[in-house]
């Protein structure tokens, strides 16, 4: 998730999905995207509490269901990580162009 909610973020999202907001609603009520509400919706139905449990819960039974920060931990994200690294380290080498780079590694032609 690009994006990451405190407990009370995450109150009124619940707050607003019981009064019948619409997921699009509650990201535009709450000027965050829509699908890092789907996102925290997914998680919110899949904890094992109750909405109703979930308001009741204080700040910090909150953080722990559903911490600030997200860890993405898959083989294409290490793969990724390393493409960067490696254009970070060409970017410094004299006449280095991102078009020259991306095409000679991603075999893509204009």
């Amino acid at each position: 998730m690009a994006n990451t909610l405190d407990p009370m973020d995450l109150k009124q999202i619940i707050t607003l999905h019981k009064d019948g907001f619409s997921n699009r609603a509650i990201g535009a009520t709450l000027d965050i995207s829509r699908n890092t509400v789907n996102n925290y919706m997914k998680l919110i139905k899949g904890c094992g509490y109750s909405f109703e449990k979930l308001l009741t819960f204080d700040h910090v039974t909150l953080y722990k269901l559903f911490p600030y920060y997200t860890t993405i931990d898959t083989d294409r994200q290490d793969e990724l990580m390393l493409y960067f690294e490696t254009i970070n380290r060409a970017r410094n080498h004299p006449g280095f162009t991102f078009l020259h780079h991306y095409q000679a590694n991603c075999h893509l032609s204009y």
